[in-house]
């Protein structure tokens, strides 16, 4: 039992994460994508749902929206679900896979459900002066940020030989189908209850 042990952390040593710099490049290209993606939805929703009023006579005008705070919500759950389906279904979001990164278990199978739902949600402290908190919790050699370590997670190289499991292609179009359905419902939800 031992041996398995020692074997098991001799193996994790070997695995270098990938740093600060590039992960924080991908967090970027996340956010202009989930930032585009929600303005680009909206917009449709907003004339289809305008022209299917008007086909039906009724008035298509908008109320003022009083307070940000549903906005906020909304923006906080469609962004959260983001990140969760990416890299459970397949281990990288957009801004990772363009910058050739997987997140993985520490043993090297694919990201879990409840270890992407962890990262995700621990990404808001991480994130908090701008990345401050995750840049100084990330030790080499995994270089892990809090949300890492809570969730047994490593960020490492898309090539790198420690992945035991590269999901298929379609499961990243998977996990886009259902993040594009996600974010229609709620500018949908977002848009009729501005209706007057």
């Amino acid at each position: 039992m031992k041996v398995s042990m020692e074997s098991s952390t001799q193996a994790t040593r070997l695995v270098m994460g990938k740093g600060f710099a590039v992960r924080a490049g991908a967090y970027v290209m996340d956010v202009v994508i989930l930032w585009l993606t929600t303005l680009a939805i909206s917009l449709v929703v907003g004339i289809v749902l305008g022209i299917i009023l008007l086909v039906m006579g009724r008035d298509a005008s908008f109320v003022e929206q009083q307070g940000r705070g549903l906005d906020l919500l909304i923006g906080f759950i469609t962004s959260t679900i983001y990140f969760i389906l990416f890299e459970w279904l397949y281990g990288a979001t957009p801004g990772k896979l363009i910058l050739g990164m997987r997140v993985i278990m520490e043993d090297g199978k694919p990201c879990t459900f409840g270890a992407a739902c962890i990262r995700a949600l621990l990404r808001y402290i991480d994130g908090l002066l701008f990345g401050l908190p995750a840049y100084a919790s990330m030790k080499e050699p995994l270089l892990q940020r809090i949300g890492d370590k809570s969730a047994k997670t490593i960020v490492v190289g898309a090539k790198d030989s420690f992945i035991q499991v590269t999901p298929p292609w379609w499961w990243f179009i998977l996990a886009l189908g259902a993040y594009l359905g996600v974010e229609t419902v709620a500018a949908l939800f977002q848009t009729i209850s501005l209706l007057r």
